[in-house]
């Protein structure tokens, strides 16, 4: 509680004496983060009395007491504000200023229950708040940074994410007072400012950008918030947050009219946007020319900054910030890749493989590559193939088969012999080698050899536990050829662009892939996940 002369009680008269003719100031080196968090375009452009706010809430909502708070930092260089009020009336609400009072009093009181406190001690607390939500906030970010490798915008969104998720939970945690203050900090200092926060873009996306926001006026939809979050590998991304909830799939048509593109087009994608309310990311594909090319260099570096912990890990393409996706194939367990042809499949397939025999140990793992194309004979020296060559001969196709079969069968036996439920569980001495099987050309197969099927069939319902693995690539399937059961054994799924959208159910499961590029773009679907957007390294 606090200290008060024998004559005086706590009471509106008293709050004037807590709060009046007393500056609030900062540390220096909340000033210095402030600036680096601008310059970085983490957070807008922040008042004093804003970014103090920020700082406090967060610092409040992530520690517990003060011994977990730096104690004395240097104020030589700090952020200065008038007063109480202006610090923390938020948009001149009446009385929220006493919400914060009694918020930050209580906590301060928490600290030692039996100690009374003065005016002198309120605002030491309250600046030290300050100095530790802005050291707490810059190491979010800097965890966020690390985490992504470097890439500012993709750590921006994990960093906005976290605050939007923050405002959120407290808004939703309680309706007491000193709730809502935190909360309102919180949501009121979101580093996505409402309005149009195109000034620091380029000209071009600038430009873009307002192009976006009257198109979805003129079709009925009031645009909140519109921020460009930055150029990646082929599109530029913007943060749209409308006024009220929108079902964007009805409005993907006429948004795409408004803006003269074709509404079956690759030109517009959209997701919807995690920890804000009516938000998407809206992205919009540039000219070719543009394009930022993920060349083998950049795969070959990627492969050297895996640092997972899969079973068995390969690298399934690059997202749109340009970072490598690792997948664990002891996951999928099988895939079906398909598209149309020229597309982009056996660079895609070719930088898959590339990936399994760079991030696993060639001990670990042989691999049975049928060929009839010659896609893939860059891999004909590999030391762990199956055999030691790459089968090619579509005469030999179905023996080839029966021999795999043959092999899972000896595992299988194995397993029974060692009462196993997979080969992991076998003990190391008796355990073969991972086994993962690559068929080229499987549509002109199978129709060449309909007796294919059945053993590939078998192999994809029983070879995971024993250790085999299939990777089945194809052009525009059809029922004719590819039978439900054979897809019902594909859980994972890999669709480059394609014709028809009957196609792209076939392969997918879904609708989507005949809007991608012609140039590797694919969609992944990992073990029945949601569909993934995704570049191809062009190896």
């Amino acid at each position: 509680m606090y200290e008060l002369d024998d004559d005086k009680i706590c009471n509106d008269k008293y709050w004037v004496t807590l709060t009046e003719n007393t500056h609030i100031k900062s540390s220096g080196e909340a000033a210095k983060i402030l600036k680096q968090l601008e310059s970085d375009g983490v957070l807008p452009k922040m008042q004093n009395h804003e970014w103090a706010r920020l700082c406090i809430a967060f610092c409040f909502a992530k520690t517990k007491n003060i011994k977990d708070w730096e104690q004395k930092p240097s104020m030589d260089g700090g952020l200065e504000i008038a007063s109480f009020n202006t610090c923390f009336n938020q948009n001149g609400k009446k009385g929220e200023e006493k919400f914060w009072l009694a918020y930050i009093s209580q906590r301060m009181f928490d600290e030692v229950p039996e100690r009374k406190f003065t005016k002198k001690h309120l605002f030491a607390y309250i600046q030290l708040a300050w100095h530790n939500g802005a050291k707490l906030l810059e190491g979010r970010y800097r965890k966020a940074l690390d985490y992504c490798d470097g890439n500012i915008v993709e750590a921006k969104k994990i960093f906005f994410d976290e605050l939007a998720g923050l405002a959120a939970q407290h808004r939703e945690g309680g309706s007491d007072g000193a709730a809502l203050a935190v909360s309102g900090s919180l949501h009121s200092s979101n580093p996505v400012s409402d309005g149009i926060d195109l000034k620091s873009s380029p000209a071009a996306n600038r430009e873009m950008g307002e192009k976006i926001v009257a198109a979805l006026q003129g079709i009925g939809k009031g645009v909140k918030v519109i921020t460009f979050l930055g150029q990646g590998v082929r599109y530029d991304s913007y943060l749209i947050q409308f006024i009220d909830y929108a079902d964007w799939d009805k409005l993907y048509d006429r948004f795409c009219s408004a803006m003269g593109i074709p509404k079956d087009s690759s030109i517009v994608r959209t997701e919807q946007y995690a920890g804000l309310p009516h938000a998407h990311e809206i992205k919009i594909l540039r000219h070719e020319n543009t394009w930022h090319k993920l060349e083998k260099t950049d795969f070959e570096s990627a492969l050297k900054q895996y640092r997972g912990d899969f079973l068995i890990p390969c690298c399934i393409g690059a997202d749109e910030n340009g970072k490598a996706v690792f997948a664990d194939l002891y996951e999928a367990p099988h895939i079906l890749v398909g598209g149309t042809t020229r597309m982009g499949k056996s660079v895609l397939v070719s930088s898959i493989m590339k990936s399994l025999f760079e991030l696993n140990r060639q001990d670990s793992f042989e691999a049975a590559i049928f060929d009839p194309a010659a896609n893939y004979s860059v891999f004909k020296t590999a030391p762990n193939l199956w055999q030691g060559e790459i089968h090619g001969e579509r005469s030999r196709f179905l023996s080839l088969l029966e021999n795999l079969v043959d092999e899972m069968n000896e595992r299988l036996a194995l397993l029974r012999e060692h009462d196993a439920e997979k080969i992991q569980h076998v003990p190391e001495e008796y355990r073969p080698k991972l086994l993962i099987i690559l068929l080229e050309e499987l549509a002109a197969l199978l129709d060449t050899d309909k007796n294919a099927e059945k053993p590939i069939i078998q192999m994809l319902q029983e070879g995971a536990k024993t250790g085999i693995h299939m990777i089945l690539v194809t052009q525009e399937p059809n029922s004719q050829t590819f039978s439900s059961k054979l897809l019902a054994n594909l859980p994972s799924r890999i669709a480059l662009r394609v014709v028809k959208p009957g196609s792209s159910r076939m392969i997918l499961g879904e609708g989507g892939a005949e809007y991608l590029t012609s140039k590797g773009d694919h969609l992944v679907k990992w073990n029945g996940s949601a569909a993934r957007f995704l570049h191809g390294y062009n190896v």
